[in-house]
Order: structure tokens, then sequence, then C-alpha cells
């Protein structure tokens, strides 16, 4: 696992859409604001806020149908400090190279 980044993969035994809904159901519980949602694509992204403790973390969420008809979701996510440290590192190695 990379600073800053987790990734797991489920599979359930449930219709894609079910499992969508039940995605939009588990984020509005753990409070995560939904940043963008494609219900054609299958395709979520979550966001938290800042707090004393974190800068937050956004949560990236692709369901899929599987070749045996089960649904298969990915989940990401990503801090946004890490986020911001790995982008200031990038910036600054282009612009050594220039």
């Amino acid at each position: 696992m990379a600073w800053g980044k987790f990734e797991q993969n489920y599979v359930y035994n449930y219709d894609i859409n079910a499992c969508l809904d039940a995605v939009m159901r588990t984020g509005a519980q753990r409070k995560l604001k939904v940043k963008a949602a494609d219900r054609n694509a299958y395709k979520v992204v979550f966001s938290t806020g800042m707090s004393l403790t974190t800068w937050g973390e956004k949560v990236h969420v692709a369901l899929g149908v599987l070749p045996d008809g089960k649904t298969g979701i990915i989940l990401q996510a990503f801090q946004i400090l890490a986020q911001k440290l790995l982008r200031s590192q990038e910036t600054r190695k282009m612009f050594v190279n220039l």
C-alpha cells in the first residue's frame, strides 16, 4: 500500500443497482459528502472534510458486473494531505528538471 492510499476489492452476489444503492446509503451513514456520482457508469466519489487530525480524505468507488454475474466493487481512499504533498514534490521535480 502506498503512503496515503488504500485500495480494496469486494465481490457481492447482488444486483449492481442494489450494490450502488447500498454504497450511497453507507456513504450517507458515514457522513461522507458526495462529490460526484454517475449512476450510468456506476462510479461515486465521496469526500470528508478537514478536522483537527486530518486534512480529509477522498473515496472513489467503482462498480461493475463480473463475468460470473456477481458485482465487483473497487474502493480507493486517498488522504488529501498526501495528495497535496505528492503533487508539490512532483512540481518541485518538474522545476528542477527545467
